[in-house]
């Protein structure tokens, strides 16, 4: 008994090890999404966002400004304003509004905060306006 004890005892502790040596360490942030996280007011969330994929952080971001209103406000506002600033969004900001008209657009829109129509029709008209880098929108708003 006291060997099947001792024997279930290292089998776990082997398969702990293993699945100690498959977690993924954080990375660093793309500056996009830093200067999201940044501009919602929610610096807090970094930690949480280096463990997201970068390719996934668009969406990831989407689907967290689904659940926070103040946060769109604030995300949206600041995209509006590059887009008068530089005639166009960065590709990041445009992929985490799109993702945001996904969940809008699916059964989970029963899950999350109404955006309300006029918010909805601002996101839709960011989630179109073309694409410029995102160094085109930092010159512009320096000069601005």
């Amino acid at each position: 008994m006291a060997r099947l004890g001792l024997a279930s005892i290292l089998l776990l502790a082997a398969a702990s090890a293993r699945a100690q040596q498959q977690v993924v360490p954080g990375q660093l942030l793309n500056l996009s999404c830093l200067e999201a996280l940044v501009t919602v007011d929610h610096k807090e969330l970094m930690g949480i966002f280096s463990f997201v994929a970068e390719k996934d952080e668009p969406q990831a971001f989407g689907d967290f400004l689904t659940h926070d209103k103040k946060a769109m406000k604030k995300f949206v506002a600041k995209v509006a304003q590059d887009l008068k600033a530089a005639s166009g969004v960065s590709a990041w900001d445009r992929e985490a509004l799109k993702f945001t008209l996904v969940i809008y657009g699916s059964p989970l829109r029963s899950t999350v905060p109404d955006p309300g129509p006029k918010m909805m029709a601002e996101i839709m008209s960011l989630s179109a306006a073309p694409v410029v880098p995102l160094e085109a929108i930092e010159a512009a708003r320096r000069k601005g």
